[in-house]
């Protein structure tokens, strides 16, 4: 094959319906684009393929190679010529990639008009309501947006589901089954015709909103970003190469004579061995065979004394994700506020969501294998990670004092309901920066953990769930 052909035949594997597939094709192409001697053939196909796509929301997933690979102005100009399918969203994405606003409004008459009254769209209303096709993230958006200006959201949403259905017919889901595994209760996140269908539909949507109804753009724009594949800044995070010592940790509970706590503790004091550090939060696959599989979390917490109501500590750092992320510094980097003391818990905690409340198919291994980073302190201000692949250093005004890292384990696209993604990830820092860490917050760093175990009787069988939550105070 000739070095344009393997160009052609990598970027069109962003039509693959897994978003890990998606994302790591993007960062192939990303570094493909970087490098001299294939930057050429790359932007080329990049370019054709981007012409190809005949749905808003595709183009998107062309428009976010930009952002991960700092495109130069000249390919971000090329790729944004070839967008056929415009929309707020693309509009949004073009911008950050070239650093100026749109000034040409490409996207308006990128609707099929009002809904004609006669026409019948409640099946397709029903399913986009479903959440089958979907997350319900753009059914809530849809009826708050009705619930604000009168018009009708739902229907148009349909009704351009409809259009876009019956004009590109031989858009469907394919054959999901072979992504997936044999087990009855196996499921995953995929991103295929159908799901791009009510994407595109939904953005159409509000284009139609702006321009016949008097939507406000900026309002319009601001909602469009759910459709977006990914935050954007978290578009080059993703999960590098496994450390050497990953093995010990994800077959850590193998041996069903120990009891959780003593689990626990030796992973905590496997991996602070390895990374000459201290561990603030974990989450990880610790055992994995055909009869059982358990999943392990831990968070670090500042408590005086051992933590009486460790179920609260999870409870309360689950309730995080969604209400506290770092602060984002534009594309470039990711910065943790500081903790404010409430009188209401026994503990503070050390660590809060790295990922905010936008979260885009392209996060989905991310969404139950939740990171964590620590909070920033006064001695350790403007804690901050540059997003990128692996291994990421965590500093504080230039100086290093920890690090985020993440990777992939026996991945698969599909599992069954209920288990994380095939991966871990934790946060640590270097050993002074603890002692600093403590000192800042007048406590000694202890931790909650919690413990989700399946089990079954034979290979395929029935699982059942069960969970325990403890505490360790060292």
């Amino acid at each position: 094959m000739t070095p344009r052909q393997i160009a052609d035949i990598s970027v069109a594997r962003l039509g693959l319906p897994v978003p890990t597939g998606k994302l790591v094709v993007m960062h192939v192409i990303a570094e493909a684009l970087a490098a001299p001697e294939t930057a050429g053939d790359f932007e080329d196909a990049l370019v054709d393929w981007t012409a190809s796509l005949r749905l808003e929301s595709e183009c998107l997933e062309a428009l976010s190679v930009l952002l991960i690979a700092q495109a130069r102005p000249e390919l971000v100009n090329r790729v944004r010529a070839a967008v056929s399918r415009p929309s707020l969203a693309s509009e949004y994405l073009v911008a950050l990639a070239s650093g100026a606003p749109a000034i040409v409004r490409d996207w308006r008459g990128c609707h099929s008009g009002k809904a004609p009254h006669h026409v019948d769209v409640r099946t397709s209303e029903e399913l986009l309501s479903s959440g089958a096709v979907v997350p319900p993230i753009f059914q809530d958006t849809v009826e708050r947006l009705e619930e604000i200006s009168g018009c009708p959201m739902s229907r148009q949403w349909a009704y351009e589901f409809d259009v876009l259905s019956d004009r590109f017919k031989d858009i469907t889901d394919g054959y999901l089954s072979y992504f997936q595994s044999r087990d009855r209760s196996t499921g995953g996140q995929f991103v295929a015709g159908q799901g791009q269908l009510a994407r595109s539909a939904f953005l159409r949507t509000l284009a139609c909103a702006v321009e016949l109804w008097g939507m406000p753009e900026k309002l319009a724009a601001r909602y469009a970003y759910e459709a977006l594949p990914a935050d954007p800044i978290y578009l080059k995070l993703r999960p590098g190469p496994a450390p050497q010592w990953a093995q010990g940790l994800h077959h850590s509970f193998d041996d069903e004579s120990r009891s959780s706590e003593i689990a626990v503790r030796d992973c905590l004091r496997l991996i602070e061995r390895e990374e000459q550090g201290r561990l603030l939060h974990l989450c990880a696959t610790v055992s994995d065979t055909e009869l059982r599989h358990i999943e392990l979390t831990v968070f670090g917490v500042s408590s005086p004394v051992g933590v009486a109501d460790a179920k609260t500590g999870v409870t309360f750092h689950r309730w995080m994700a969604g209400r506290l992320s770092p602060k984002q510094n534009g594309l470039r980097s990711l910065t943790s506020p500081s903790w404010q003391k409430n009188d209401d818990l026994d503990f503070s905690p050390a660590v809060l969501p790295l990922i905010g409340s936008s979260v885009g198919y392209l996060q989905f291994d991310y969404v139950k294998c939740f990171p964590y980073v620590p909070f920033s302190t006064p001695s350790m201000p403007d804690l901050e990670l540059l997003p990128a692949a692996g291994r990421l250093q965590l500093m504080s005004q230039g100086v290093h004092v920890g690090e985020f890292n993440s990777w992939y384990w026996e991945w698969q696209p599909s599992r069954p309901m209920g288990w994380a993604s095939p991966m871990a990830c934790y946060s640590m820092l270097s050993a002074e920066a603890a002692q600093t860490f403590e000192a800042d917050a007048g406590a000694p760093l202890r931790y909650v953990w919690m413990v989700e175990k399946w089990t079954r009787d034979k290979a395929y069988g029935d699982w059942v769930e069960e969970s325990e939550i403890g505490s360790l105070s060292e």
